[in-house]
């Protein structure tokens, strides 16, 4: 049997990786073609724009694994069974929950291989591209052009960092607003640029403060000031789009907005998709096998793989709606995350309960 699932397993996933470049040299050409009408501006020519495309794959692999999945094992599974070999294999003694075993095994390292891929390569540099990117299209207006802000709130203070065009750092300028107990004004201060010591401390050059107090108003100024703020400097890195994020980062960010009271769902819900995500794949996998037991037995190819790419369109498509409505209705992130692979583990088990 040990040998039959090697076999297995190693069909199950040369077919997957068939499927997944098809999709993902699909998606590259069109996130190509999409650069186009950015090429000429600044820095950014046709070579900046190929360099950007492939370190976004790793992001479209994520993205299109749960579908190849499925229409990978369709495939192989269909290949399996058209040339008689899942019959031997039932003749041999092998029995479905032996042959489910094999199919899920697969599914999990896919899994793995989706879990790694998410943690490290995919959220790095799709920030990498997109920080490359922004500059080498702000290079022409880099002189006049001011930077990204990023706001940030620490309890009663309310932070501006400002980024200089083409610098990674935080130089372009730092407002500071503090709070009283009764929400109003109670100081407000600025510096040219912030940096973050050995000891978390935040050094503020050209440092200008002013107070507001019940009789009047004070403002000292220095060279150089330090300042102890509960942020994690972390955070300085983290404010991007949540898919740019690794999953410690993710949790590091919705700490922050929750201890803040600031909505966090957008990102609870980026954040529990990611998990849910990583389970379609097993059971995207495992759907499969029913499948080429019943009416897929002696179907074609194509069929095989419409029928794969019908079911995980279907599945991208109320993910994407879930996650949407979830953000405009105010959903349950857990609920919002976890409904389509609750519906598709529903699928599997009603395919599998009616599989001969």
């Amino acid at each position: 049997m040990t040998l039959l699932r090697g076999y297995i397993m190693f069909a199950l996933f040369r077919g997957v990786a068939t499927a997944l470049a098809v999709l993902v040299g699909v998606f590259a050409c069109i996130e190509f073609v999409g650069q186009l009408n950015d090429v000429g501006t600044g820095d950014f020519g046709l070579t900046q724009a190929l360099i950007y495309v492939l370190l976004r794959l790793p992001r479209k692999i994520l993205e299109a694994l749960p579908a190849a999945a499925l229409m990978g094992s369709l495939l192989s599974l269909g290949n399996l069974a058209v040339h008689r070999e899942l019959v031997v294999m039932r003749a041999s003694g092998i029995s479905p929950l032996q042959l489910l075993s094999a199919v899920g095994l697969a599914g999990f390292g896919l899994a793995v291989i989706m879990g790694l891929l998410s943690e490290s390569l995919a959220p790095s540099l799709s920030a990498y591209a997109s920080e490359t990117r922004t500059q080498l299209l702000r290079k022409e207006t880099a002189g006049a052009a001011p930077g990204q802000a990023t706001w940030l709130r620490d309890g009663d203070r309310i932070l501006s960092l400002r980024r200089q065009a083409g610098d990674l750092g935080y130089g372009g300028g730092v407002l500071l607003f503090e709070m009283g107990p009764d929400q109003m004004l109670k100081q407000i201060a600025r510096a040219d640029s912030a940096d973050i010591d050995a000891e978390s401390r935040w050094v503020l050059s050209n440092y200008v403060e002013t107070s507001f107090l019940a009789n009047g108003v004070d403002t000292s100024s220095a060279r150089e000031a330090t300042q102890t703020y509960s942020l994690n400097p972390n955070l300085l890195v983290s404010v991007v789009r949540e898919d740019m994020l690794d999953t410690p980062a993710l949790q590091r960010y919705i700490r922050y907005l929750k201890e803040n009271s600031l909505d966090a769902r957008r990102y609870e819900i980026a954040y529990w998709t990611r998990m849910s995500s990583i389970a379609s794949v097993v059971l995207m996998t495992i759907l499969a096998l029913p499948f080429v037991f019943g009416g897929l037995r002696s179907a074609s190819t194509g069929g095989r793989l419409l029928v794969g790419l019908l079911i995980g369109l279907s599945y991208y498509v109320i993910g994407e709606v879930l996650v949407r409505g979830g953000e405009v209705f105010d959903l349950d992130p857990i609920v919002v995350a976890w409904a389509p692979s609750a519906m598709l583990l529903l699928v599997t088990l009603v395919a599998l309960s009616r599989a001969r």
